[in-house]
């Protein structure tokens, strides 16, 4: 017994490695660096093999300029970080791991497909926005949130209406990339799905949800999204960020603004009541919001942004945030939330039991 218990505890701790190097080399680049001279002056080049297209050298900057040496930095760690996952999954293997319980993690490539189309039709300029637990694993990679495996293979997005941009068919991009429409009568929407991949799905905000901006999105990009309430605490707080992968800037929620939204919506939103109440995605959702209250609390200016949003909040809504954040405890069970998380969520919410840990 105790040979086996001291077995468990190895097994988790190269688990938790992995995990680790894993949620890390997802955002380091791949492709290996050059240098090159002109003009008296030296360069740095990424170069990279693009399926289709050969290998192609981006621009990185010039040498000795200190935003340039990061990025160098920051391309050199993939060597150090993939001789480590190496070291780890042979200490899996001597453990009795088998490689099929290696749990990979990715952006999956229909991800980044439906950022590139986007981003082609200029749809982030016209108030598209990342959301859901996506939207959390793009925190994961561009700001260094702690990794939290994905529960969901749904694709999230909110979009701020009225929309002023030019008329695209969505409707058609998706299909392009072999997603169905699937008619919701309950939710009076259209989502798209690719079976065994995952499910497309277009929000705008309760408040917004008029017949007359329905059917001008109908007219001017072909979807039929659904209405959710609270969706402007996310829409309205956008932050543009680079994904590995994709060429063009994508927009998320700041993470001041997810972390309130993930508070306010886990009880009182539409998704979280009633018949459709499932603690496992609202302790989910606890998780989300407790890791990204780890990182706002390191930040001084992403807590001055958090003070900000909160004081431009109504009775109502920082009511509902602090009945969210004290019904967190209800929901411990580690490792998905444990005591530690929620003390995270009550701190940053200024509840009572916040001040331990």
């Amino acid at each position: 017994m105790v040979v086996e218990s001291i077995l468990e505890e190895s097994r988790a701790f190269y688990q938790a490695q992995y995990d680790h190097l894993v949620g890390r080399l997802i955002n380091l680049p791949k492709g290996s660096l050059r240098r090159q001279a002109q003009g008296g002056r030296s360069y740095w080049y990424l170069r990279r093999h693009l399926s289709g297209r050969g290998y192609e050298d981006a621009y990185i900057g010039p040498v000795g300029k200190k935003e340039a040496e990061a990025c160098i930095a920051f391309i050199q760690e993939r060597v150090k970080r993939v001789e480590d996952l190496r070291t780890v999954k042979a200490s899996l293997g001597l453990l009795g791991v088998r490689k099929m319980e290696f749990q990979e993690k990715s952006y999956q490539k229909i991800f980044l497909d439906l950022l590139e189309v986007f981003g082609r039709a200029n749809l982030w300029e016209e108030g598209l926005t990342l959301i859901g637990s996506w939207c959390f694993n793009v925190y994961t990679q561009v700001f260094g949130v702690e990794f939290y495996p994905l529960r969901t293979l749904d694709f999230d997005f909110g979009l701020r209406v009225p929309y002023s941009g030019q008329k695209t068919d969505v409707d058609q991009l998706l299909r392009n990339l072999g997603f169905t429409p699937r008619i919701d009568m309950a939710y009076d929407k259209i989502d798209y799905e690719l079976p065994g991949i995952g499910v497309v799905e277009v929000f705008i905000d309760q408040e917004k949800s008029s017949e007359g901006n329905r059917q001008a999105l109908k007219n001017q990009l072909s979807i039929r999204p659904a209405a959710l309430s609270y969706l402007h605490m996310l829409v309205d707080h956008p932050v543009s960020v680079r994904v590995h992968g994709v060429h063009k800037n994508i927009t998320v929620p700041s993470m001041p603004a997810f972390f309130v939204h993930r508070l306010v919506t886990v009880k009182f939103g539409e998704y979280r009541r009633g018949p459709y109440r499932d603690a496992g995605r609202i302790r989910k959702d606890f998780k989300q919001a407790a890791l990204v209250a780890q990182r706002i609390l390191a930040d001084k200016e992403l807590k001055k942004q958090l003070s900000k949003l909160t004081q431009k909040l109504s009775n109502d809504l920082r009511s509902k945030m602090a009945q969210g954040a004290d019904m967190a405890g209800e929901y411990i069970k580690a490792p998905d939330l444990t005591q530690h998380d929620v003390v995270q969520i009550l701190k940053l919410a200024g509840r009572p039991g916040g001040q331990r840990g």
